[in-house]
This record gives C-alpha cells, sequence and structure tokens, in this order.
C-alpha cells in the first residue's frame, strides 16, 4: 500500500502542506487563506461561491475571511446589483499578500523538487495538471 499513488501523493501532499505553512506563519497565514487569496485574485466573489470553490462550509470560510479581515487582506462590500449581498474583495495589502505567497509557493515547489531535473519537474506538473482535470479540479479564478 505504501508504493501506490494515492499513497505517496498523500504523504508528499502533507509534507509540501506542512513546508509551505512553515513559510507562510511569519505573515500570518495558513495555506488555507492562500486558495480565499487566489480565488478574489479574480475579482469579487460573493462568500457561498467562494466556500463552494475553496471546498470548505459557509462557517468555515466566515473565519477564514474574519482572519484575513484582520490582516487587512479582504473586505466586506455591498453587492450594487443586490444589496442584500455582500462580496468580499482583496484590499491592496491582500494583493500583496496574494504576491508574497506566490513567491513562497514557488520556493517550497524548487526545494521540494530539487531532487529532480528541470525536465521531470516540468513533466511531474503537466502530469499532475492532467490528472487533476480528469478528476474534475479546475483552476481558478
Amino acid at each position: 500500500m505504501t508504493n501506490t499513488v494515492g499513497f505517496l501523493l498523500g504523504k508528499l501532499g502533507q509534507q509540501a502542506n506542512g513546508r509551505f505553512a512553515d513559510r507562510l506563519a511569519p505573515l500570518g497565514l495558513r495555506p488555507r487563506h492562500c486558495a480565499v487569496l487566489e480565488f478574489l485574485s479574480g475579482g469579487p466573489r460573493a462568500q457561498l461561491e467562494l466556500a463552494k470553490a475553496v471546498g470548505v462550509t459557509a462557517s468555515v470560510v466566515v473565519d477564514m475571511l474574519d482572519e484575513l479581515e484582520e490582516l487587512g487582506a479582504v473586505r466586506r462590500v455591498r453587492d450594487t446589483t443586490d444589496r442584500r449581498r455582500q462580496l468580499i474583495e482583496l484590499t491592496p495589502a491582500g494583493r500583496e499578500l496574494r504576491r508574497q505567497t506566490l513567491s513562497l509557493a514557488r520556493q517550497n515547489d524548487e526545494d521540494l523538487l530539487s531532487a529532480i531535473d528541470p525536465a521531470e519537474a516540468a513533466a511531474l506538473r503537466q502530469t499532475l495538471g492532467r490528472i487533476a482535470a480528469a478528476i474534475g479540479l479546475t483552476a481558478w479564478p
């Protein structure tokens, strides 16, 4: 079992996530915040849309947004087309945090892939992308 793709991907994912969390900690962020920053980089979104995209419940997304709001990374604004609805948008500080997280993610990738050559790393990215697409994982924004 320990040599199955699922097992190896799971263990590698745990390692990658843990190392990324260590890199993010000085910014006051956790890996789960990065998905929110990335999703909102495409423009303001409704809270429920965000919860669905990130794969968490509405109550969890509220907690995540509260944490990001404390950091000054996001703000809640009224939807101009439907005043009952709130949209979430990145602030300038949030856009800067996103830029920093992208840089840290790239550094994390470089460290994780240092045992293989660049051609193998490119092939791995391409293969993982095809597998992700085949099971319905999509990139956003």
